[in-house]
């Protein structure tokens, strides 16, 4: 039950940021629009920022796990592409708030996380220490949010032509050589 009240909360929040920006909604008017007391929605959530920071945990959570369940590169970087570009308005409605930097951390940390995956499934006994591995996966981590926010995708070939451009760059050019088995 908590979960569906989270849930419910989070899509009235989404529905708003299609409307207006983060800083104009109010807890009053996700209450209302939930049809919830105020008493319920601060058990659930401290503010309206809380309720940014969970949707991106679960998103990031279930891109996660469906990223890494697939063997094929190609088909997981095509998640991450129909998850951006389903999610287009309401990550533009949050980087253009003052709370970007978070919502731009939480984007590197999910890239950060399936590429070390990655790496560590093609290379298990790659010689890299820890400091020049961070520094690798946040570059390239940071590359392919900034990448896949700033390109908008509108067709399916367009998708595919982005997915085979994160491959190059990730697994088949020469400074991306280290990712490819």
């Amino acid at each position: 039950m908590q979960a569906d009240v989270k849930q419910e909360i989070t899509e009235a929040l989404l529905q708003l940021l299609e409307k207006k920006s983060l800083e104009k909604i109010t807890v009053t008017e996700l209450v209302a629009l939930c049809g919830i007391s105020r008493q319920t929605f601060y058990y659930h959530f401290e503010d309206v920022l809380d309720v940014v920071d969970w949707w991106a945990r679960q998103g990031a959570q279930q891109l996660m796990t469906q990223s890494l369940q697939t063997e094929d590169p190609h088909r997981a970087l095509g998640l991450f592409v129909d998850y951006i570009t389903e999610h287009r308005r309401t990550l533009q409605h949050l980087l253009a708030s003052r709370w970007h930097e978070q919502l731009e951390r939480r984007l590197v940390q999910v890239f950060t996380t399936y590429l070390q995956d990655a790496l560590h499934r093609m290379h298990p006994n790659l010689a890299m220490s820890p400091a020049d591995e961070e520094a690798f996966l946040q570059f390239y981590a940071c590359g392919i949010s900034g990448l896949l926010v700033q390109r908008e995708v509108r067709t399916e070939a367009e998708k595919q032509t982005l997915v085979n451009q994160l491959y190059w760059l990730l697994f088949q050019n020469p400074w991306g050589h280290i990712l490819h088995s």
